[in-house]
């Protein structure tokens, strides 16, 4: 039998979503303070360029437990 790749790419997808959510959460904020600083309107807080990424990263935590059940149901049947 062929070893499939899904588990593995189920796997690497959540982490690369994981590590995108990341670098947009610190990136907004300074994305916002030279939005701020080009317009010079209004008062600049970093708590209004905060992102609510709580679905994205559910989405990328099942990506990773799906990845991670069907490596061990590889693994059982005996193809690691």
């Amino acid at each position: 039998m062929t070893k499939s790749n899904a588990p593995v790419m189920s796997i690497i997808t959540g982490l690369v979503l994981v590590a995108l959510g990341q670098l947009a959460q610190r990136i907004m904020p300074l994305i916002g303070r030279a939005a701020f600083q080009a317009a010079a309107a209004g008062s600049y807080s970093p708590t209004n360029y905060e992102l609510n990424l709580w679905g994205y990263y559910l989405i990328a935590a099942v990506l990773i437990a799906l990845g991670v059940g069907l490596a061990v149901r590889e693994c059982r049947r005996g193809r690691c």
